[in-house]
Parts: C-alpha cells; sequence; structure tokens
C-alpha cells in the first residue's frame, strides 16, 4: 500500500468498520469483452481484485470476508471456461498461501464453504481441504471461499444434518449452526451493476445487512471503491 492509501485506512479507523463483508465478485467475463481480451484474462485480473480486496481489509481491521468465487450454476458455462477456472483457483490458492504467506501472516482461518462432492477436480478438492485444515487454527481473521456454492444447496446439507421434530424456535436455532457460513454479512458488495443477490448467502442477509450495488465490473475494483463501501455501510447501517 502506498502512503495516500495507508493515511484512508488511518482515517476510516477512527469510525465503525464492518466486522463481516459478503462480496459478490461479478463482471470478470464482461469486463473482458470490454477491453477485447480472453475471458480467461478477465478472471485473471478478477484474483488481483479479490487479492487486493483482502489486504485492504485486513489493513482495516474486518474480521470476516465471504466471497462467492464459483456458483453450482457456473459449471453450466462452456466447458473449457470451467476447467481453466478449476486451474486458476488450484494456482491463485498456491499463490495466496505459499507465496505471498497470506495466510500464516495474517493468522486467517479459510473456510471453504460449498459442495465439494460436486467438485470433479479432485486436485483442487484435495487443495481446498487442506488449506481449511492447515489454517484451521487460526482465529485472527476469517476468509470464507464460497466455492461450488448455493444458498440452496447451503440449506439442503443444513437440514439433512439437523434433528428431525424440532420446534420453530429450536428449528432456526439449529439451522444457523449447521449453515457453511454461519455469520450474517454487516454488508454484501455486488459489482457489475447487477442488482440480484444470485442465491449467495439468503438466509444470512438479515434486516441489518447494508447491500451495496456498484456499476463497476469486478478487475475494476479500486481503492477508491473499497473506501465508498466503508462510508456507505456508514452511512446505512440500522
Amino acid at each position: 500500500m502506498n502512503i495516500v492509501q495507508t493515511s484512508c485506512i488511518q482515517l476510516l479507523k477512527l469510525g465503525t468498520i464492518p466486522n463481516h463483508v459478503g462480496v459478490i465478485m461479478d463482471g470478470n467475463r464482461r469486463y473482458a469483452k470490454q477491453m477485447k481480451m480472453e475471458p480467461t484474462d478477465g478472471h485473471i485480473q478478477g484474483y488481483q481484485s479479490f487479492l487486493n480486496l483482502l489486504q485492504w481489509g485486513q489493513k482495516l481491521g474486518i474480521k470476516e470476508i465471504s466471497v462467492f468465487a464459483f456458483s453450482i450454476e457456473n459449471y453450466n458455462r462452456q466447458k473449457d471456461e470451467v476447467q481453466f477456472l478449476m486451474h486458476l483457483m488450484k494456482s491463485k490458492m498456491d499463490h495466496l498461501h505459499k507465496d505471498l504467506n497470506f495466510i500464516d501472516k495474517n493468522q486467517v482461518k479459510v473456510k471453504c464453504c460449498g459442495d465439494l462432492d460436486i467438485l470433479q477436480d479432485q486436485e483442487l478438492k484435495s487443495k481446498l481441504i487442506e488449506l481449511e485444515n492447515q489454517s484451521s487454527k487460526y482465529s485472527q481473521y476469517k476468509l470464507n471461499i464460497c466455492f461450488s456454492y448455493n444458498f440452496t444447496n447451503e440449506l439442503d446439507k443444513a437440514i439433512q444434518k439437523m434433528p428431525k421434530g424440532l420446534n420453530k424456535k429450536d428449528f432456526f436455532q439449529e439451522l444457523n449452526s449447521h449453515l457453511m457460513v454461519p455469520n450474517s454479512p454487516d454488508i454484501l458488495l455486488r459489482t457489475s451493476g447487477e442488482t440480484r443477490l444470485s442465491n449467495f448467502l439468503l438466509y444470512q442477509i438479515r434486516e441489518k445487512t447494508v447491500i451495496h450495488f456498484i456499476d463497476k465490473k469486478w478487475p475494476e475494483l479500486s481503492f477508491l471503491d473499497f473506501c465508498n463501501m466503508i462510508l456507505f455501510y456508514r452511512k446505512n447501517k440500522i
């Protein structure tokens, strides 16, 4: 981070900071089309925005970030694109963990939230589980990677694990303990100009969750956009 960004972070710290930020990282392919790039290049650029978000969030003191990395519906995309996304996920998780040492240096607990049984790439599945296990000792920050995920599947998996015959009060208390992402986000950010939640954290998004839609595509996310998100949260929080 440069001196201007560091100064902005210090100023933002003087006010209320969201504890949990949810992110729908949308617009990689449209960004690539707009820039006359290959779709795969859009996803590569999107990883840099993801990395920036983690670093800015850690500097600001945001304790939990949940990112919608790959939806179950994304398996319906072109086979070549899906295979590339699997390869990209493997290489970038290695980069984040081993090359940057981001997980260990910042004591980030990574949780892989999604139906990994659907995941056919066994190497990626093993890497995700390994990263989750290796980081389970940490508690300073939380990173929920929602991969092979949608809320319908999350709800179905949670209900399958719950005892039968619960009353209404006990049902919802028990449900929360079985969700992949148990904590409600204070703010949900979606890029690309779309104003949909796309089956992401539908139960976790409560009456106090601020929803922030911006027109920029995910690879275009800037530090100023990040600061504006924090200010938008302060202005609109209950």
